[in-house]
C-alpha cells in the first residue's frame, strides 16, 4: 500500500504580499483562529501563505500591532506530511523574533484528576521557556500525559523548541468534541462555512485568550476582542456534554 507520502505532491509554498521580516509572529489555527478573527480588527488583508496554489494562510498587519498576524488553515486543512514544510518556511520566510500560537485543545478527553464542565475549562498553554505570572494567572498548562492533536500549531512549536533561537508559546482553547484528523490531501479553499462556528467562546473568555498571544510577544495591545453579532453561547442544555469525564477521561 503507498504510503501518504508517495501519493502527495510536494507542497510548493511562498508567501505573497510585501511582509516585513523579523516582527512578532501571531499564528491562530483553525476553530480557534476563525472566530478570534471575526471579532478583532485586523484591516485589511496584507498578504497570504499559499501551498500548491491554495491559499492555506491570511496574513495581516493591523496598525495597532506590531506583530505579523496569519488566520491559518479556516478555510482548508493541511495534510500531515505539509505541516512539517509550512511551519519551517514560516520561520525561514518571516524570521520572527518571537512567536504566540492559537488553537484548540479537545476538552472531553482531557485527562485531569476531577471532571472539569466546558464552560469551566480553562485556556492551557505550552511554552518554550519559563513563563511569567500573567500566563500563569490566566492559564494552566497542558500537563502530561495529554498531548496535543496532530496540528500546523503543534509542528510549529515543535519546530520552535528543536532550533532554540526563538521564545514559542501555544495557548489552547477548550473545545467541546476531538477534532477531525488531518485530511489526506489539501482541497481547495471552501468558503461556505464562513458564517458558522463549531464553538463560541464568551467575549471576556476571548479577551483573555488575546491578551495572553500578545503579552507573551512582549506587547500590551489595547485592542478590543468584541463578539461577532451572529455570536450564540452555548448553553448547559447544549446537546454537547457539558461535563469533561462524562464519557471522557479524569483520573
Amino acid at each position: 500500500m503507498s504510503s501518504q507520502n508517495e501519493t502527495l505532491p510536494k507542497a510548493e509554498i511562498k508567501l505573497v504580499g510585501n511582509i516585513p521580516k523579523g516582527p512578532s509572529l501571531i499564528l491562530a489555527s483553525g476553530d480557534a483562529g476563525k472566530y478570534w478573527a471575526k471579532g478583532v480588527k485586523l484591516n485589511e488583508q496584507a498578504g497570504a501563505v499559499m501551498v500548491n496554489n491554495i491559499q492555506v494562510g491570511l496574513v495581516f498587519t493591523p496598525s495597532w500591532t506590531n506583530s505579523t498576524i496569519i488566520i491559518s488553515e479556516t478555510f482548508t486543512r493541511l495534510p500531515m506530511n505539509y505541516m512539517y514544510d509550512y511551519a519551517k518556511f514560516l520561520l525561514n520566510e518571516l524570521k520572527p523574533s518571537s512567536a504566540s500560537l492559537l488553537d484548540v485543545y479537545p476538552a472531553p478527553t482531557y485527562i485531569s484528576p476531577e471532571p472539569i464542565a466546558i464552560q469551566d475549562a480553562p485556556i492551557r498553554y505550552l511554552s518554550t521557556s519559563s513563563v511569567d505570572s500573567t500566563i500563569e494567572s490566566n492559564a494552566q498548562p497542558l500537563s502530561p500525559p495529554n498531548i496535543i492533536h496532530t496540528s500546523t500549531s503543534a509542528s510549529l512549536l515543535s519546530l520552535i523548541g528543536f532550533m532554540g533561537l526563538l521564545k514559542g508559546n501555544l495557548f489552547l482553547l477548550p473545545f467541546p468534541r476531538i477534532p477531525a484528523p488531518p485530511p489526506k490531501t489539501l482541497q481547495h479553499s471552501d468558503f461556505s462555512h464562513l458564517s458558522e462556528d463549531e464553538y463560541q467562546w464568551s467575549e471576556s473568555f476571548m479577551n483573555t485568550a488575546q491578551k495572553l498571544l500578545f503579552h507573551a510577544v512582549d506587547e500590551e495591545v489595547t485592542e478590543a476582542w468584541h463578539a461577532p453579532k451572529n455570536s450564540h453561547l452555548p448553553t448547559p442544555s447544549s446537546k454537547v456534554s457539558s461535563t469533561v469525564g462524562e464519557g471522557g477521561m479524569y483520573i
